[in-house]
C-alpha cells in the first residue's frame, strides 16, 4: 500500500501545476511573493506559502477558481467540467461565496461520503431523514445528505423545511415533514442539533412513534453533552432507547468535514488523501506540533473547482496525527473542542469570550434554545448589559443558576429573559440558531 505522505504530496505537486496555469488567486501572489510552484514539493514545503483567510476568499470567490481552460492539456474533461456549487454561509457580506466542484471534484466527493458513512455506521438497509432546513442557496450540510445516501444505495425523506422563498410550492411546515418523515419509518435522523431537538418536540406532543431511529447525525452546530442527552432521552421516550449520535465537525471548504466513528470520539479526516490539516501559531503562522492548539488551516490536495492553499477555517483546534485509538483509520483528528476565533466581545470595559459563556450554557441541563444578546440600556448613560434569553416558561431555579454560572465564568453577571418558544430559533427563517447578537449602537 503507498506511504499515504508519498500519495498526498504527488496530488499536491498535480494540484499545484494546475494552480500555476489556472488559478487567478494564487498566480498573481505567487508573482508578487516571487514563489514558484516548483519550490513546494512536500506537505513541509507548504510553509513557504503565506495563508490565505476568509476575507481574501470573500472579497472575490471567483479568484480561487481554476479557470477549465488554462488547465495543462493532459488534464481531462472532468476536471474541466463544472458539476455543481455549493454556497458558504455566514460571510461578513451578507453574501453566501460559492465553491465549485467540477466533475472530478463531485467524484471524489461521493467516494469521500462513501468512507465518511463506513466511519460513522450507516448501514446497508438504512432509511435517511433529510432535516437539514432548506435555504436559498444550495449549502454543503443539505447537499451531504443527498451524496452520501446516493452513493450509499439508501432511502432518504427530505422534510424540505426551512428559509426558502418561492412562488413554488417547495417548502414544508414543520408538521408537514413530520408526516412525510413518519412515513418512511426512518432508522437515521439527519439535521443540524437545534433543529433536531425543535423537530423532536414536535413529535413528542404528537406521540409520534420513531422506535425505528438508532442513529443520529449532525453538523452546523456543536454538540454539547446536555443536548446529547436531551435528544436521545426524547427519541428514547418515543421508542429509540439505544441511538447512537456521530456529530460532525463539518465546513464548506472541507465538503463532509471531520467524522465521528464512535459516540463521543475526536472528529477526524476519514480522506487524507484530499486533505491536509495544520495547526498554526496566531501570532507567527508558524507550524505547530501536535498537542498545540493554534489556528486550523486547511490545503486542498486533490481538486480542480475551487482550490484554497493553507486556508485559515476561522477555529482554534488542537490535532494529532496518531491513529484513531478506536477505529485505527490514518488521518488528523481533533482533540480538543474546536473554539472559533474572534469570539471576544468587550462590554463594560471587560472582555469577554462568549466561547467560554457558551460552553457555560451547553452544559446547564434542561435549558434548551438560548442565545446571548449585548445591548445599551435604554437611558442616557446607560451602561453595555449582556443578556442571557432563553426560550421556556419563567423557571425561578434556572434564571439563579444560569445568573451564577456566567458570573463565575466570565466575571461579568447577565441579565436572564426568558421569550416564548420559536423567539431565538424560527426554522422558517434561518439555518441554524444565531447565538451570539451585538445590539449596540456605536457611540456618537
Amino acid at each position: 500500500m503507498p506511504d499515504l505522505d508519498a500519495v498526498r504530496e504527488e496530488r499536491l505537486r498535480r494540484t499545484l501545476r494546475a494552480v500555476a496555469a489556472a488559478h487567478p488567486f494564487y498566480r498573481t501572489r505567487f508573482r508578487e511573493l516571487g514563489i514558484g510552484v516548483e519550490d513546494i514539493r512536500t506537505l513541509d514545503d507548504l510553509q513557504r506559502l503565506p495563508t490565505t483567510d476568509k476575507n481574501d476568499y470573500i472579497a472575490d470567490p471567483e479568484a480561487f477558481r481554476l479557470r477549465g481552460d488554462d488547465l495543462p492539456a493532459d488534464c481531462g474533461a472532468e476536471e474541466r467540467v463544472l458539476w455543481d456549487v455549493a454556497y458558504t454561509t455566514g460571510t461578513t457580506s451578507g453574501r453566501p461565496s460559492p465553491f465549485y466542484n467540477t466533475t472530478h471534484d463531485a467524484y471524489a466527493v461521493w467516494d469521500q461520503a462513501r468512507r465518511c458513512n463506513e466511519a460513522e455506521g450507516l448501514r446497508p438497509g438504512d432509511r435517511v431523514a433529510n432535516l437539514y432546513p432548506m435555504a436559498d442557496f444550495p449549502t454543503g450540510a443539505f447537499l451531504s445528505v443527498v451524496r452520501s445516501t446516493m452513493i450509499a444505495g439508501l432511502p432518504v425523506v427530505h422534510g424540505l423545511t426551512g428559509s426558502a422563498r418561492s412562488e413554488f410550492k417547495v417548502r414544508n411546515s414543520l408538521a408537514e415533514a413530520l408526516d412525510k418523515v413518519l412515513g418512511l419509518r426512518p432508522t437515521v435522523l439527519w439535521g443540524v442539533p437545534s433543529f433536531i431537538r425543535r423537530f423532536l418536540d414536535e413529535a413528542q406532543r404528537r406521540a409520534a412513534d420513531f422506535s425505528a431511529v438508532r442513529l443520529v447525525l449532525t453538523s452546523g452546530e456543536p454538540m454539547p453533552p446536555a443536548l446529547r442527552g436531551e435528544i436521545k432521552q426524547a427519541l428514547a421516550s418515543m421508542g429509540a432507547p439505544s441511538v447512537q449520535i456521530r456529530a460532525r465537525y463539518a465546513f464548506t471548504e472541507m465538503q463532509g468535514g471531520l467524522v465521528q466513528c464512535a459516540d463521543h470520539a475526536e472528529p477526524q479526516n476519514v480522506v487524507p488523501d484530499l486533505y491536509y490539516l495544520e495547526v498554526l501559531d496566531p501570532a507567527s503562522g508558524r507550524r505547530l506540533p501536535d498537542g498545540e492548539s493554534g489556528m486550523l488551516a486547511i490545503t486542498h490536495l486533490h481538486r480542480r473547482g475551487t482550490v484554497l492553499l493553507r486556508f485559515l477555517v476561522g477555529d482554534i483546534v488542537t490535532l494529532s496525527r496518531a491513529p484513531c485509538p478506536i477505529c485505527g483509520r490514518a488521518g488528523e483528528r481533533v482533540v480538543a473542542t474546536p473554539r472559533r476565533t474572534g469570539s471576544l466581545v468587550k462590554c463594560r470595559g471587560m472582555l469577554v469570550n462568549t466561547e467560554v459563556v457558551l460552553e457555560t450554557l451547553a452544559g446547564i441541563d434542561g435549558i434548551g434554545e438560548f442565545q446571548i444578546v449585548f445591548h445599551n440600556e435604554d437611558r442616557p448613560g446607560g451602561m453595555d448589559t449582556m443578556a442571557i434569553r432563553i426560550e421556556r416558561d419563567e423557571d425561578a431555579a434556572l434564571r439563579e443558576q444560569v445568573t451564577v454560572r456566567v458570573q463565575q465564568a466570565v466575571s461579568l453577571r447577565p441579565e436572564v429573559e426568558f421569550v416564548p418558544r420559536g423567539t431565538l430559533y424560527d426554522h422558517e427563517r434561518s439555518i441554524k440558531t444565531r447565538r451570539v447578537v451585538d445590539l449596540r449602537k456605536p457611540a456618537d
